[in-house]
């Protein structure tokens, strides 16, 4: 869609959510949604966010939306409340009047989709050269993809290993992330080991850009994985990443980065 189609669409949404707003009825036990409206709010709520999502990619208008209802329905036996109904309607109305001021913010997202090279895949890698140098090679080898390898990469005028990070990642269209047992980390008189944080950080920092479907994590055993990478596509390995070299081909395909072949 183009920018005065998705205007359009949030518009649509705005006249939906008043209806249900002013069907509410009121008695002595409260405030109630109308009847039949139930369903078709949790639809509009699912389409609104899904809709924000598809014109921006990580934003607050998603996330608020999701809270408001969310909150108006625990607060309300599972049935939403009026104040939640009237709270999204809120954030609708504020960023319609945000993106008919500032029109460019939908277009942002596709500047910078059209940025990543569909080849460049950014390699996320702690202490273990040789697994990162192994990963390497093979995307280069045996997908004829771009591995980008920050160490390896120009400063290109960035001041800090942050800086230099973001400009390098927002050109790669997927990310892969060799989680290796760099850290020994004591907590609760539980020792274990872990990846270093900088790889923690780059693979959230993806998942919040591309989207958990966006990036892949290697695991190698022995290593401890946080429970919030739990939906991130997992390939565990003993030794080699070569092990995993067929599985990881699916997945590259499954992503569009790869031509089935």
């Amino acid at each position: 869609m183009d920018v005065q189609q998705i205007i359009a669409e949030i518009k649509r949404y705005e006249k939906l959510l008043a209806g249900v707003l002013s069907h509410f009825t009121k008695d002595r036990e409260g405030i109630h949604i109308g009847k039949g409206d139930d369903p078709l709010l949790r639809q509009y709520v699912q389409e609104l966010i899904d809709l924000f999502n598809d014109a921006l990619g990580q934003n607050n208008y998603s996330a608020q939306i999701r809270g408001d209802f969310n909150e108006g329905v625990s607060h309300f036996l599972g049935s939403p409340s009026y104040k939640s109904v009237e709270n999204i309607l809120t954030v609708v109305r504020a960023a319609l009047t945000r993106f008919e001021r500032n029109p460019e913010m939908l277009t942002k997202k596709k500047a910078e989709e059209s940025l990543r090279k569909k080849q460049d895949i950014f390699v996320i890698h702690g202490r273990d050269e040789a697994k990162w140098r192994e990963l390497k090679d093979i995307l280069k080898s045996e997908f004829r993809l771009n591995p980008i390898v920050l160490l390896e990469q120009p400063n290109a005028g960035c001041n800090t290993v942050i800086e230099k990070f973001e400009h390098y990642a927002q050109t790669c269209s997927y990310a892969i992330a060799v989680f290796t047992p760099d850290d020994e980390v004591t907590a609760s008189e539980e020792c274990y080991l872990q990846s270093r944080p900088n790889v923690i950080y780059e693979l959230g920092w993806f998942c919040g850009k591309l989207g958990r479907s966006g990036a892949m994590l290697l695991l190698k055993e022995g290593t401890s994985l946080f429970s919030d990478f739990g939906g991130i596509i997992t390939k565990r390995f003993a030794q080699n990443i070569s092990e995993k070299v067929v599985d990881i081909k699916k997945d590259l395909v499954a992503a569009g980065i790869l031509d089935d072949m």
